[in-house]
């Protein structure tokens, strides 16, 4: 006969739970109190009624602990498994450590159960963290090449204005370089800031604003430059102002985004670009439309999953970095919203999103 005293006297001053079962009979030779605290069921309950234990297992896990009992029982050897219990409607996560024992001839399942929560939400944390430090980097290593290529277009044709003697427009090319720097200087302090880094649950800083003039704002800023000469930037709304609690940095960067996208596949000349405003009961809807190329079906599925097959080339060979719709979609995400779109090959796209009000 196998003597259990030391393992019923480790269970006395463990705050892990520790039982010993037996299958044959069905029921619990022994439990501490601990074990009672992580089922939250008082033990002559479970001695009473061991089936109660069933209840308290999340449904989704049912069949997995179902066939581990059954391995325990074949195998005869130590078993280490993990699952979630279901109580009052919130998730408890449990390590269970299982050793089959000889007991004159009758199996015995002698055990320990850990309640893994804390540690569990802790590597949620942790994978929060990396994600949103992803997504901080991505950002940056996307969107400043963006801003690069466009002043470094625009210093070139002031140079080929300069050599011959033409000096129209060229306050309008360094306002717009200038812009340019202002506002990608304040999207990296905005990352310095790490909002994305600061609590377990990723933050926006969400203010008050009229989101039709931030948007006229920022298309001013496109027709400003020199890429009036070969695209058409449009501007309308449903209202004259639409306010609406955003973060203004992080959401017009998202436009950027989606502007950029359709410059380097909108052909020139004749290309043009529309943003559009309309606002409903409880959300908004922006799009932003473009009579470019479009996007080949089989590229569709995963445009906002940064798969490598659905990274291509501009139209004049402009490289993507392939972060800029997974980006799109995390801000929007961020905010509450979602973002879709339509497009149709040599007809051009139409993005879409919603957010609430």
């Amino acid at each position: 006969m196998v003597n259990t005293s030391i393992f019923v006297e480790m269970g006395k001053m463990s705050k892990d739970g520790y039982f010993i079962f037996h299958p044959i009979g069905k029921d619990f030779q022994y439990l501490n109190d601990a074990f009672s605290s992580i089922w939250e069921i008082p033990i002559s309950e479970v001695k009473a009624e061991p089936s109660i234990l069933w209840m308290q297992i999340h449904p989704e896990d049912k069949e997995h602990v179902k066939d581990c009992y059954f391995e325990c029982l074949t195998d005869n050897q130590a078993k280490k498994y993990e699952f979630r219990l279901s109580i009052n409607g919130l998730e408890k996560y449990v390590r269970v450590s299982i050793f089959p024992i000889d007991n004159g001839g009758e199996l015995l399942l002698c055990g320990m159960m850990e309640d893994t929560t804390v540690m569990r939400h802790n590597k949620i944390h942790i994978e929060q963290i990396n994600a949103r430090k992803n997504i901080t980097l991505e950002v940056l290593a996307h969107d400043l090449q963006e801003p690069f290529g466009m002043m470094q277009m625009t210093a070139s044709h002031m140079a080929n204005e300069l050599k011959g003697g033409k000096y129209d427009g060229m306050m309008d090319a360094v306002d717009f370089i200038h812009d340019l720097c202002d506002r990608n200087l304040r999207l990296v302090r905005s990352m310095i800031n790490r909002e994305f880094l600061k609590s377990a649950e990723v933050e926006i800083g969400k203010e008050r604003a009229d989101l039709v003039n931030e948007l006229r704002d920022m298309l001013r800023f496109y027709r400003r430059s020199q890429l009036s000469d070969t695209k058409t930037f449009h501007f309308s709304t449903s209202h004259e102002k639409i306010f609406i609690h955003l973060d203004t940095m992080k959401f017009l960067q998202v436009i950027n985004n989606l502007i950029s996208n359709a410059l380097k596949f909108t052909p020139e000349p004749n290309g043009f670009i529309g943003l559009h405003t309309e606002e409903l009961d409880n959300s908004v809807i922006i799009s932003v439309r473009d009579n470019g190329i479009g996007i080949p079906k089989h590229l569709q599925p995963g445009l906002f999953d940064r798969l490598p097959q659905t990274l291509r080339q501009g139209i004049k060979g402009e490289p993507t970095g392939g972060f800029g719709m997974g980006i799109i979609k995390a801000i929007v995400e961020l905010h509450k919203g979602r973002v879709w779109f339509e497009s149709e090959e040599g007809k051009g796209s139409t993005f879409y999103i919603e957010l609430p009000k």
